[in-house]
């Protein structure tokens, strides 16, 4: 009797633990935005272009065209997450799932970077959910309900909102709002306000819902394909190049999407209404 007993234990608990296996299910992403050239990795090795809208299946292999301003964002549908791709980066989506545990739903997300610099925003973790940013140097835990942060593959690692921690041999370093961990450094120091514009401009280029052919501002000049501007400078995107009027009778060139040359902090760009 103890063995029937005992056998039965062990099938309901191999039982249980199928059930949550199943639970947990791998969905795909979506591509929300593409500027400049970005491909995906096909069967037999080949790169194709891909346009918006697409899914963008676990295992997935994207990447940027080396080009400034050849960029790619996507959405995570196993939590409210937004991955934004810089310019000649390669970015493998290696893991996209959830599963409900005790009625509460878990997310497990890993990103495999190869090269080049991801930004990404992530919201509403639960504790018992992971999301991983693995690069040649190091792996990037997120932590918390809100993060937005940037990660190099080299290891480098600024956080604007919220707390990541980061291994860094046997150790792991919390990087905090507001900090900036270099490769090869083993303490946080404080970002750089361009560093901090880059991450802000990234997410709020990534959050856009569409890609106008043309916008006007409220003086009626026209901005340009783009249609992005910053109303607290007086920002716009003009075709020949981007700009920031940072104070008036000052003009400096600014990439609103990288945040490179900002001379000041820079407020998030967001599509004109």
């Amino acid at each position: 009797m103890k063995k029937i007993v005992k056998t039965f234990m062990v099938s309901a608990t191999l039982v249980a633990a199928l059930l949550v296996a199943v639970a947990a299910q791998a969905k795909d992403a979506t591509l929300t935005g593409a500027t400049g050239t970005v491909e995906s990795l096909g069967k037999g090795g080949t790169w194709q272009k891909v346009s918006v809208n697409k899914s963008v299946k676990v295992g997935s292999t994207l990447r940027t065209g080396s080009t400034a301003g050849s960029l790619a964002s996507f959405r995570l549908p196993n939590v409210d997450a937004l991955v934004v791709l810089n310019e000649a980066t390669t970015l493998t989506l290696s893991e996209a799932s959830s599963k409900t545990v005790s009625g509460q739903k878990v997310s497990d997300t890993t990103l495999s970077l190869a090269a080049g610099r991801v930004t990404g925003k992530v919201s509403g973790l639960s504790g018992a959910s992971s999301f991983v940013v693995k690069t040649p140097a190091k792996n990037v835990v997120v932590k918390g309900q809100n993060a937005e942060f940037s990660v190099s593959a080299d290891g480098a690692v600024t956080v604007t909102r919220g707390v990541v921690d980061v291994g860094v041999g046997t150790e792991m370093v919390t990087v905090s709002t507001g900090q900036t961990l270099a490769a090869n450094a083993t303490e946080p120091a404080a970002a750089q306000p361009g560093e901090q514009a880059s991450i802000a401009t990234q997410v709020a280029y990534g959050s856009r819902t569409t890609t106008p052919d043309a916008f006007s501002s409220a003086e009626g000049e026209e901005i340009g394909e783009r249609g992005v501007t910053n109303p607290s400078f007086n920002d716009l995107y003009l075709e020949e190049g981007y700009q920031d009027q940072v104070e008036e009778g000052t003009r400096t060139s600014v990439n609103p999407l990288t945040g490179a040359n900002a001379p000041e902090p820079m407020t998030p760009w967001a599509p004109v209404s």
